[in-house]
C-alpha cells in the first residue's frame, strides 16, 4: 500500500512538472513597442455637402459643382483663359485731333483681336498738354475730341460695336511718363501729352469696379484722373 502511494505521488509530481513546462510566460512589453489601444474612426460632425473640401459652416459657396477648384472660402477660383489685354498710344500734332495714317497697322491689329474676343471692352483715354489747355482756355475740349476720333474710327472703319467702347476725358491731368531717361526729350516732353491711349480687355468692363490687383495696376491711374463722358 505504501509502495502504491509513493508511486502515485511520483506520477502526480511528474505531471505537475510537465504542466508547468507547458505554461505560457507573459512578459511586459518594452517601452519601444507600439501600444495598441481601442481605435475609433473620427468623423466631423459638420458635413461638406458639395464635397469641395470646405465644411458647410465656413463654405461661402455651398453648392459648388463637382471638379471645380475652390479657395479657402469654398468659392470657385476664377481662371481667365484666352484673355486679352492690349494697348495702343497715338500722338497728335499741336491743337489737332486728327491721327496720322501711320497707325493703320495698329488699328488693324486691334480689330483682329476684338473680333476674336467678342466679350472684350475698349477704353479710350483722350489727353492734352498743359500748354494746349492754356491756349484753349476751356473753349474747346481737345482731349474729348481726340478720344471721339478714335472711337469713330473703330466704329466706322473697323466695325466695332459702339456699346463695347467707353471714352474718357483725361485733359492734362495725366502727363506722359517716360521711364527710359536715356531717350527722353525734355524739350519736347509736352508732345507726348498730345495723345490717346486705347486699351482693350476681356477682364475689365467697369473702371469703377476693379476687382483684381492686376486690373488696378493697369487701370486705376486712369480711373482716378479721367472722367467718362461717352
Amino acid at each position: 500500500m505504501t509502495t502504491n502511494l509513493k508511486l502515485n505521488s511520483a506520477v502526480l509530481l511528474a505531471a505537475s512538472i510537465g504542466l508547468a513546462s507547458c505554461q505560457t510566460i507573459t512578459t511586459a512589453p518594452t517601452k519601444d513597442a507600439p501600444q495598441y489601444e481601442n481605435i475609433r474612426t473620427m468623423q466631423a460632425d459638420i458635413p461638406d455637402s458639395d464635397g469641395d473640401g470646405i465644411l458647410d459652416d465656413i463654405d461661402e459657396c455651398p453648392q459648388t459643382p463637382a471638379n471645380v477648384v475652390v479657395d479657402n472660402t469654398g468659392c470657385p477660383i476664377v481662371v481667365y483663359t484666352g484673355s486679352l489685354e492690349m494697348e495702343l498710344r497715338g500722338f497728335f500734332e499741336p491743337m489737332s485731333s486728327q491721327l496720322f495714317d501711320k497707325y493703320d497697322k495698329e488699328f488693324a491689329i486691334i480689330e483682329e483681336n476684338l473680333n476674336e474676343h467678342l466679350d472684350a471692352k475698349v477704353f479710350i483715354f483722350g489727353h492734352m498738354s498743359s500748354n494746349e489747355l492754356e491756349l484753349l482756355k476751356n473753349k474747346d475740349n481737345l482731349s474729348r475730341r481726340r478720344a471721339l476720333t478714335i472711337k469713330n474710327r473703330l466704329v466706322e472703319k473697323h466695325y466695332i460695336a459702339s456699346d463695347r467702347i467707353s471714352t474718357y476725358d483725361c485733359s492734362d491731368r495725366y502727363p506722359f511718363i517716360d521711364t527710359d531717361f536715356r531717350k527722353i526729350d525734355f524739350e519736347n516732353i509736352e508732345s507726348r501729352d498730345r495723345r490717346v491711349s486705347v486699351k482693350a480687355s476681356t477682364q475689365v468692363d467697369d473702371l469703377a469696379n476693379l476687382e483684381y490687383a492686376s486690373d488696378r495696376k493697369n487701370y486705376e491711374r486712369y480711373s482716378k484722373r479721367c472722367e467718362i463722358f461717352e
